[in-house]
């Protein structure tokens, strides 16, 4: 099968680009060429801010950054005219929305199918998106900590007035909650093919594409957007980079592979590319830009730490990307690094070029477009390929800016002499590049990127590849109090429902300001009961996790990990195999709690001022510490962990590195339907035949105090605590449930000695035969009208039994 697919190459047809400094891919590429450095200071709208209120210039300074530096969106207006969404509503969203709702456009028209609605309804999406907050999350939740907190302030000085200012922007008035970003982008533009985001760190672009190359070759698909956004909110970026020390400090070099480089400049932007079968794509007339040679995906496994790279995993991409697709590394003419400038990063991955391409006797030129504009995170891949594609055009690389002491490669190869230092002609016939993306958590791919030469190709049309059934080899879950797939089996099968008072602690207190709930939708002040996890053990010595690191690891990651753990060992997989780790999630709103500590620094002060009370330096610092603490307690200095528990990626790296897996490992986001998209993943993995396994697996910590307030806003919770299923006329609202599951999947075609089941299919329309039918069942009331309009349209002819295991654990 793997060889049927040589004959399957995917053709670019159309680009955008919304990066620091340009906002068209012309921009883009005469930054490049008079050879600017589009890095600069952050500004107040930037942090939401005074940037300097959080500067320290010391690194390890307890909630600081100490540097500002980035590459940052200056002067873009959104235009929110000419999409299938309200005009007014889409101008209130936040930059997430708008930036990817830009480039997805611009990337349909410069490809000539803007408004085609006979293609849009086969073009999907794949979004990559960090799971971190945004600027308007930021805002939208701070509300809920300072009001808090200045009621306890009120009782201790004795000042009925008193208040916190929560931010110095206006409220959004956008839902954060409302849409997934994919499925806005699709809305607004008419796409009905698949869409999701997902976060695979700094290599998350050329992931996208990935799978969004395999929509295509398995015919799901006839158009694909693949791109990533990169646009959280930028105190919580720098802040947390800090904790890390990967930036360089002001006044320190940051140049992508030169010996002095300091560290690395994180930046942020947006961008976007449209692909089509190339035998299409050839068919149809369209404007081929390149062809899409072949992608790698990897994961390190298991390494020193799971921030530091692997050479392993590294030549584990390059070898996939070149040998798995039929092409030659000796052809590359040309490499676009990941080279971020951070010492570490940067000597790790010429060490990987080296061994890599010494073996087939070639040195490609290096680069970095980094150099011009600092690492763009999630879409860092999006520049470093519209570098490519526009040097394809132009016949000529631009050069990496402020190098002067080149790194060196551990063993003898060409390195420094293949640096470029200036612009440089590429004037071949037959142009290679390969363009490189590793990212946190050891998730690394190499993509190779081919000129197109009209007529060259002449491909027969590739053979459609057939959809495998799946075999369901391992499980294992926690929801509620349901600890274990036992635990779960008894629940469904003896009726037994998990909703309980809200446990101590669980809302650090929060619960107790009746006021804040009111607000909220709760009438009666009080937390509502749900299907809450308590608490549960880990495995500390197992999962390596040190215990000062699990005291700030936020909770979504230990279960995730022990579900998953549990799970591969039911299904007897072995370690150091090429299986892919899935993750449905997403973003854990509790992060703005840490995010809401650093902003008391700023508030108490200006509140204190404000009110006119005086306090002595000391009893005003201990009045801090109180503060900071009550919204979020930390023992200490602050820990990677607190910044770590939050990169969503890193729960399905967590995995790979326990088990020593080299499949590709990342998380998938797309609300209600994310467990779903894992799926269909995975059963294009397991029928192209690239990976021997996978693991899907699924958190929710949904009975938060974030998200069950701001949902309940929006829709109603219900305060049941005995209710029934949510199409019972008597039961209204949504039923708060959180925990993990987790499966392992292998390709249902071949003999298996053990299976709890085979999932024969995924898609939209329900089979005559199917005998039981589990609903979503949300309790929200647009969601169950759509679905018992749906339940009475396609109405059998034989009887089918109805069920939801929300009623037992809540919507979890």
């Amino acid at each position: 099968m793997v060889a049927d697919l040589k004959m399957t190459k995917i053709a670019v047809i159309g680009t955008s680009a919304l990066f620091p400094g340009s906002s068209t891919p012309q921009e883009f590429w005469e930054n490049l060429m008079q050879e600017k450095d589009l890095t600069g200071s952050a500004v107040a709208e930037d942090f939401g801010i005074d940037p300097e209120l959080f500067f320290k210039p010391e690194k390890g300074i307890e909630d600081k950054c100490y540097s500002l530096r980035g590459g940052y969106i200056r002067d873009f207006e959104f235009d929110p005219y000419g999409y299938q969404l309200p005009a007014d509503y889409l101008a209130k969203q936040d930059k997430l929305y708008q930036w990817s709702l830009y480039v997805a456009r611009e990337a349909l028209r410069e490809g000539g199918y803007l408004n085609n609605d006979e293609s849009l309804s086969k073009c999907g999406l794949i979004l990559g998106n960090l799971s971190f907050p945004t600027s308007s999350s930021h805002r939208l939740l701070a509300d809920v900590y300072t009001q808090t907190t200045a009621k306890a302030v009120q009782k201790l000085l004795k000042q009925e007035a008193f208040s916190l200012p929560a931010h110095k922007y206006p409220q959004p008035e956008n839902e954060i909650l409302t849409y997934p970003p994919s499925e806005m982008v699709s809305k607004a533009l008419g796409l009905k093919g698949s869409h999701y985001a997902l976060d695979a760190a700094c290599a998350t672009s050329l992931y996208a594409i990935k799978l969004a190359c395999d929509e295509l070759i398995t015919g799901k698909s006839d158009l694909m957007l693949a791109g990533a956004v990169s646009a959280s909110d930028q105190l919580f970026i720098h802040i947390g980079f800090s904790i890390f020390h990967a930036y360089a400090p002001r006044g320190k070099k940051f140049v992508p592979f030169d010996q002095n480089s300091a560290g690395l400049v994180s930046s942020e932007g947006a961008g976007m590319v449209l692909l089509k079968r190339l035998e299409d794509a050839e068919r149809d007339g369209d404007n081929i830009l390149a062809v899409i040679g072949g992608i790698g995906l990897s994961n390190d496994g298991r390494g020193k730490f799971l921030l530091s790279p692997n050479p392993k995993g590294q030549n584990l991409a390059f070898e996939r990307a070149y040998l798995n697709n039929g092409i030659s590394p000796k052809d590359t003419s040309y490499l676009e690094c990941h080279a971020t400038g951070t010492p570490l990063g940067d000597v790790t991955e010429l060490n990987s070029i080296a061994t890599f391409f010494k073996k087939y006797d070639t040195s490609p030129l290096l680069g970095s477009v980094k150099s011009n504009m600092g690492h763009l995170l999630t879409a860092a891949g999006m520049t470093g390929l519209l570098k490519v594609l526009l040097a394809m055009q132009k016949d000529q690389i631009p050069p990496n800016i402020n190098l002067q002491n080149p790194i060196e490669p551990d063993e003898a190869w060409a390195g420094s002499s293949k640096m470029i230092y200036q612009t440089t002609p590429w004037a071949i016939a037959n142009k290679q590049a390969g363009i490189n993306s590793f990212g946190f958590g050891g998730t690394n791919a190499h993509m190779v990127v081919q000129n197109y030469t009209k007529g060259k190709a002449n491909l027969p049309p590739a053979e459609q590849i057939a959809m495998q059934p799946m075999a369901i080899i391992g499980m294992d879950a926690h929801f509620g109090d349901c600890r274990s797939i036992e635990d779960f089996y008894l629940t469904i099968y003896q009726g037994k429902q998990h909703f309980k008072a809200l446990p101590k602690n669980r809302w650090k207190g929060f619960e107790q300001n009746s006021e804040l709930l009111k607000q909220f939708g709760f009438e009666e002040g009080k937390a509502p009961p749900g299907a809450y996890i308590d608490e549960f053990e880990i495995d500390l010595l197992r999962y390596k996790i040190q215990p000062k690191e699990a005291e700030r690891l936020h909770p979504q990651q230990a279960l995730l990990l022990k579900v998953a753990d549990n799970a591969i060992k039911d299904a007897g997989l072995a370690e150091s195999q090429n299986v892919a780790v899935l993750v449905a999630m997403e973003t854990e709103l509790a992060i703005h709690q840490i995010m809401a500590r650093w902003d008391t620094s700023w508030q108490l002060k200006e509140a204190l001022e404000n009110s006119g009370v005086e306090l002595s330096l000391e009893q005003e610092e201990a009045l801090m510490q109180l503060c900071k603490d009550s919204i979020n307690y930390r023992e200490g200095t602050p820990m990677p962990s607190e910044f770590t528990s939050y990169i969503g990626n890193l729960m399905a790296s967590r995995v790979s590195a326990l088990w020593d897996f080299s499949g590709p490992a990342f998380t998938v986001s797309c609300g209600e339907n994310s467990v779903f998209k894992t799926l269909e993943i995975a059963q294009n993995m397991l029928s192209l035949g690239e990976v021997d396994a996978v693991v899907v697996g699924a958190v929710d910590f949904a009975g938060g105090l974030e998200n069950v307030l701001l949902r309940n806003k929006k829709d109603q919770v219900n305060q049941s605590s005995h209710p029934s299923l949510s199409f019972n006329q008597n039961d209204n609202g949504w039923l708060i449930g959180e925990g993990a599951g987790a499966i392992v999947l292998t390709n249902g075609s071949q003999p298996q000695s053990q299976a709890y089941a085979i999932i024969d299919d995924i898609g939209t329309t329900l089979s005559p035969q199917v005998d039981y039918r589990e609903l979503s069942a949300t309790g929200i009331e647009a969601q169950d009208i759509a679905e018992q309009n749906e339940l009475l349209k396609n109405n059998p002819q034989h009887p089918i039994a109805l069920g939801s295991v929300k009623s037992n654990i809540g919507h979890t």
